[in-house]
């Protein structure tokens, strides 16, 4: 009787196999998307290095003496009383937005979490409009705050108010309140999104065990729940300042021609019958474009740190 021994070969090939088929997935991936990268890369960057060059005196379509470079449009942006006032504008509506919205979506944050039946269907309602877009919201907040809107209209049928003209001015106002408004729908429900899946982390277990010890909401608040989640709160700030900043199409539709935010009066500089006033559309533009930067910059750099704690 004779013992042979069969040796089973191992497939020592196949995890290598396996990662080469991956990688030419990959590969393949990324060949089909690159001709659309490419051309928004294109376009975007193009875009952006020509306004800067046109900003700083290159590519004028009024002189025809030697280019130069020249930053008489920065200074030309900043010495114009409508820039001036736009700034203003612009720090008011993105800061006040910001603060309203972070402090609101805190609070309905907090309310939720602390809730035990139907939340599911609390958070289903915070975050219905998500995915309506800010020109639809700001559409609607002017169909129904302005002077000829709905809630005039209901107002004036009820008797609380004589006529359209004696509702008061939110939306197209110089303050910029139907503007924050229009921000405070669509960014409470982006906060409260960033907040409670911060609060559904480990937080939970560190606030149970305080609970467990005999401290109060009210110290788990300031000691526990906020130092764990304002990260999280921070980051979502930072991406609401920075839209708040640089949005057109809302300031356009509910705010006045002037004062406008910058981003209204880039357009307005850039669409004027005079040409002379091209550079300084762009010398703002450029502006903001840099200031959007650093905060995105900001940004990564933050979710960068939590990742690696």
């Amino acid at each position: 009787m004779t013992n042979t021994n069969i040796t089973t070969p191992t497939p020592s090939f196949m995890p290598k196999f396996g990662r080469s088929k991956t990688k030419l997935r990959e590969r393949k991936v990324i060949w089909l998307i690159l001709p659309t990268v490419l051309i928004l890369i294109t376009l975007f960057v193009g875009g952006f290095v020509f306004g800067i060059l046109q900003s700083i005196g290159f590519f004028s379509v009024i002189s025809d003496s030697e280019q130069k470079i020249s930053f008489d449009a920065y200074l030309a942006a900043f010495q114009n009383e409508t820039v001036r006032s736009g700034i203003i504008l612009t720090f008011r509506v993105a800061i006040l937005s910001t603060l309203l919205s972070t402090v609101i979506a805190l609070a309905i944050s907090l309310m939720i979490s602390r809730t035990k039946r139907f939340q599911s269907v609390l958070i289903s309602i915070t975050q219905f409009n998500i995915p309506i877009p800010h020109v639809v919201a700001a559409t609607g907040i002017l169909l129904t705050f302005s002077q000829s809107g709905i809630v005039s209209r209901l107002t004036n049928h009820f008797g609380i108010t004589d006529g359209s003209s004696d509702f008061p001015i939110i939306t197209n106002d110089p303050f910029g309140y139907g503007i924050i408004m229009s921000y405070l729908w669509k960014e409470v429900p982006f906060l409260c999104v960033l907040i409670l899946s911060a609060l559904r982390g480990p937080v939970t277990n560190l606030d149970e065990t305080a609970k467990t010890l005999g401290a109060s909401y009210g110290f788990r608040l300031r000691k526990v729940i906020l130092p764990y989640i304002f990260p999280s709160i921070l980051s979502g700030t930072i991406i609401v300042f920075a839209f708040s900043f640089g949005s057109y199409e809302v300031p356009y539709l509910l705010g006045e021609p002037y004062p406008s935010t910058v981003s209204v009066v880039a357009y307005q500089l850039y669409t004027n019958r005079d040409l002379a006033n091209r550079p300084t559309a762009m010398a703002l533009a450029t502006i903001t474009s840099v200031v959007i930067g650093l905060l995105v910059y900001a940004y990564m750099k933050l979710t960068q740190q939590e990742g690696r704690k």
